[in-house]
């Protein structure tokens, strides 16, 4: 076979170093945006940004509640120590003396994130020359401090330690805890009746004490970041059946050329000046529209998702529909990358609630009768059905199923009901099950 060299011309796609920034700035969220556009125009005297008269609106990112730009200031710069700081404080009132102080000191800053002491007593005593007996005591007095549970081994002494620290003590949960945890923990409550001689709505009681407690005691003061608080990129209301999405310009920033600097554009210059600004324009002029085409590809999105989720914001969280990346980018001519990008991190101020807009694209639900209705709204309308259900009488998986279809017209099966309910974190109907 001949060898030789030859030369092909072939058409590819080059996406130039713009193109690739504008990419980028598509998948941008309103602080990552805001960040660039500030570090740009330290570089670029052009580039200036456009102040919005629009009040800021923050929302906690757990319970996201709204707060105003004030509150949320406040919030974000409160300093938070941390859970050694407490302890070393309180500690000063135990009056250590300076070989107990450095078991102290040892103790504390061997405990995890949850405010437990993981680390075998053995072990603690071979590494700072002890013995077992003086790693106890201290242990002891570093359990009497606050919070409550810190320095647990284990979460069943966690609570115990607790219980024993309530103003008004309870023997029978004290009991349980020591002596029955495991089936208290499982929620084999029948067993745990008849082993520890207590009825049913007596355990009730106890788990509803328990409950209240915090197994986590360290997490109080464990933080090392303070609370997120988000802003919605996107505002959609409702009145009349009628949809209207508005852009929150906070998170769609415009820019302005720099009022100093637009006579020397045209005026007379020096070339390297002229040079120097011809390179600074052209750098501005692609900024300015990268964020146009940005907003009106969000735009173009949030469009499509109110024509195509119209149940969802007209009726409610359970009406929403199946909604794929394809479907979206087939109907607005754009690849599936671009839609992907253009709802990472961005979030939407609906009349129930805030949601991250990757929420409207959610998967069919599996076995679903008619192919029309979402694992999101099997999720909401199951989530309502247990809520409401009657606590002494939990619904089983195949009840649940069951009143999907006669109640929501969603038909699934037990399993899947299994499924979803598994990961929402929502436990057995045995596990639900209140005793009174």
């Amino acid at each position: 076979m001949d060898m030789k060299l030859q030369q092909v011309q072939v058409l590819k796609p080059q996406l130039t170093q713009e193109l690739r920034q504008a990419i980028t700035l598509l998948g941008y969220n309103s602080a990552e945006l805001t960040e660039y556009i500030d570090e740009l125009s330290l570089e670029n005297p052009l580039i200036e940004r456009k102040e919005t008269d629009t009040p800021p609106l923050s929302y906690h990112k757990s319970n996201k509640k709204m707060m105003n730009g004030q509150e949320a200031e406040i919030q974000l710069s409160d300093p938070q120590k941390t859970l050694q700081d407490v302890l070393t404080h309180q500690a000063l009132d135990l009056k250590l003396s300076n070989s107990e102080k450095r078991i102290f000191n040892y103790l504390i800053h061997s405990l995890d994130s949850n405010g437990y002491l993981e680390e075998e007593l053995s072990i603690a005593a071979q590494n700072i020359s002890a013995s077992a007996a003086e790693i106890e005591a201290v242990l002891s007095q570093l359990q009497s401090l606050e919070p409550a549970g810190v320095g647990a081994r284990s979460l069943q002494e966690c609570i115990l330690i607790q219980l024993q620290r309530l103003t008004v003590r309870n023997s029978q949960a004290e009991m349980i805890i020591a002596d029955h945890f495991e089936l208290f923990a499982k929620k084999k409550w029948k067993a745990l009746s008849i082993k520890a001689g207590l009825p049913l709505q007596t355990i009730q009681e106890v788990f509803d004490l328990i409950a209240a407690l915090n197994p986590r005691p360290g997490l109080l003061h464990g933080k090392t970041e303070p609370d997120l608080y988000i802003e919605p990129d996107i505002f959609i209301t409702v009145k009349n059946g009628h949809i209207k999405a508005k852009l929150n310009s906070r998170s769609f920033p415009d820019i302005q050329m720099h009022a100093h600097y637009q006579p020397l554009l045209t005026g007379g210059t020096c070339q390297d000046t002229a040079s120097y600004l011809s390179s600074k324009y052209q750098e501005w002029r692609w900024l300015s529209r990268a964020l146009a085409q940005r907003k009106r590809t969000i735009t173009r999105i949030i469009g499509e998702l109110t024509v195509r989720q119209k149940p969802f914001f007209t009726e409610g969280r359970g009406r929403m529909k199946p909604l794929t990346l394809r479907e979206v980018a087939d109907a607005l001519d754009l690849h599936e990358s671009t839609i992907s990008r253009a709802i990472k991190g961005k979030t939407v101020q609906t009349p129930y609630g805030l949601f991250e807009m990757k929420t409207f694209f959610s998967g069919k639900a599996e076995a679903s009768g008619d192919g029309e209705t979402s694992n999101y709204a099997v999720k909401t309308q199951l989530q309502s059905l247990i809520t409401n259900e009657n606590k002494t009488k939990p619904l089983s998986d195949q009840k649940l199923a069951d009143l999907l279809y006669e109640q929501c017209n969603i038909r699934i099966s037990r399993r899947t009901v299994a499924k979803y309910r598994d990961q929402m974190n929502i436990p057995s109907s045995a596990a639900r099950k209140r005793y009174e």
